[in-house]
């Protein structure tokens, strides 16, 4: 199951003249958040083990490890299976956040790389809505 792919986020209706990176900061900052939870996917885990952990330490970006490890795209293979069922509900087609994304960080979005973002605010954000339990969209 593919959850995002940066290249839906560039070029046509996204802004002109920005590179193909920001159209993945909100991905990487995700995968990133994930990473340290903990949820990082075996395969990620197994094959480039010390990637993982230089982007949970902030040596490597999130957004450079999503380009060069997941060709831009987050799936189901880049999070074990407690990471999946966060993402499932909270990244999902019904999911919160990209909601929340867009409402704390709204003016980055598709056009700031992920150093814009204030990462420690965006993990209490997403911390908090996990604790909340309130993952997806009230059905009307």
């Amino acid at each position: 199951m593919k959850y995002d792919d940066a290249s839906w986020h560039h070029g046509g209706d996204f802004p002109a003249g920005q590179p193909p990176e920001h159209g993945g900061t909100h991905i990487a900052l995700f995968l990133r958040w994930c990473f340290i939870k903990g949820w990082a996917g075996d395969f990620h885990a197994e094959e480039e083990p010390e990637a993982v952990a230089r982007v949970i330490s902030g040596e490597l970006s999130a957004t450079e490890f999503l380009f060069r490890y997941c060709d831009g795209k987050f799936t189901e293979e880049d999070l074990n299976d407690a990471g999946n069922e966060i993402a499932q509900q909270y990244y999902g087609s019904n999911g919160l956040y990209l909601q929340d994304y867009a409402d704390h960080f709204g003016n980055l979005m598709y056009v700031a790389p992920e150093s814009a973002h204030d990462f420690k605010a965006f993990s209490a954000i997403l911390d908090a809505r996990v604790k909340s339990g309130v993952l997806i969209k009230a059905e009307a």
